[in-house]
């Protein structure tokens, strides 16, 4: 096992902010957020096999797709080169990662080595001959493609997207996806369905609108963004996420903000501290939640924890819903606190030794 990129044990990365939500008294916050592996301990894995094993053998069947409600079918598309596309995406990016020590790519060499009758082939004994710690198959890849031209047909919450504004013609892409992990030693195998959507706007990639060619290079790019997404599921891996905090008028809670921008956590949560005492329930609930999330993005969540029940606490009667903003928040917490300890098994920590 090559030693791990990954040092650092408080998983947060201050990237940027963005613009109020819900009330004018909540903004978020844009961080990156290192995500544990689907694999309990991957860092036990040395030599990973990719194969792309469709068994449903969709690279045999015409690739169709709806244009303005109907069905078109096109034979310059093959499900065959998309999916082994999607196979060397997923192989390039745990290659460029460096976690696993060697991955080598299989394509869909396994469709033609084995015949319909070996599916139930040990591959316990597979892998014991071939010396891999794990195998990584695609056996499953579907794409269910829209193209639309009238904005009448798009999905409500996609129009009112900035980046489709001005686009005249849109493609979405339903995704199908099933991976299965299998292992060496006898442990159970994983069974992972990627489904996701994929919106393009030609107003925004308009290199993949104007004739097939653009169309059938479009579906590549999905099929390169999907392996690599799914690479990011089977090592700990950097995510963006989003993080809300409270606005105030206050001086201090202003001041706080400013620390907050500059990524200076401590000098804000400093602020913050002095206005958790405020006769104001209000003031005190949002600098008591405030340092929350301080603590959190100091990777200290038992204190992040324990403020934000205190903000709970001080709910005072507004127009927003503080109770269910702070639920929110400590379910998310929550789920963060087990996340996090599944990163110190899965991360090589740093060897302080000279």
């Amino acid at each position: 096992m090559k030693t791990s990129k990954f040092s650092s044990l408080l998983y947060f990365l201050l990237l940027g902010f963005t613009s109020c939500i819900t009330t004018s008294d909540l903004k978020t916050i844009q961080v990156e957020i290192m995500r544990p592996s689907i694999i309990d301990e991957p860092k036990n894995l040395d030599t990973v096999a990719i194969f792309k094993r469709d068994s449903y053998k969709s690279d045999t069947v015409s690739f169709k797709y709806f244009s303005d409600y109907k069905l078109k079918s096109d034979t310059a598309i093959q499900y065959r080169e998309l999916s082994n596309i999607c196979v060397d995406a997923l192989t390039d990016y745990l290659k460029n990662e460096g976690y696993f020590t060697k991955v080598i790519n299989y394509r869909d060499s396994m469709n033609f080595l084995f015949t319909e009758k070996d599916s139930l082939i040990n591959y316990l004994e597979f892998y014991k001959k071939s010396g891999f710690d794990a195998c990584i198959f695609l056996d499953y890849f579907q794409f269910n493609d829209s193209q639309y031209k009238e904005k009448n047909y798009w999905t409500s919450g996609i129009k009112n997207f900035d980046e489709f504004v001005n686009s005249t013609y849109l493609e979405s892409v339903a995704v199908n996806l099933y991976w299965t992990i299998a292992f060496m030693e006898m442990n159970p195998k994983i069974v992972y369905k990627q489904n996701d959507y994929l919106f393009y706007g030609n107003s925004v990639n308009p290199e993949f609108f104007g004739s097939n060619n653009n169309h059938k290079e479009l579906l590549k790019n999905s099929s390169i963004f999907l392996g690599k997404a799914f690479g990011a599921k089977l090592i700990p891996s950097w995510e963006k996420n989003e993080r809300t905090y409270y606005r105030s008028k206050n001086k201090n809670m202003l001041k706080a903000e400013e620390y907050c921008q500059a990524g200076d956590w401590l000098n804000a949560a400093e602020y913050y501290n002095i206005e958790t005492r405020n006769k104001s329930r209000k003031i005190a609930a949002k600098a008591k939640y405030n340092l929350a999330l301080t603590c959190e993005m100091e990777g200290n969540l038992v204190a992040a924890l324990g403020w934000l029940n205190l903000s709970f606490s001080s709910y005072w009667n507004g127009n927003n819903d503080h109770k269910s903003i702070c639920q929110k928040y400590f379910d998310l917490l929550t789920v963060r606190k087990l996340e996090i300890e599944r990163l110190e098994k899965q991360v090589c920590k740093a060897d302080n030794t000279q």
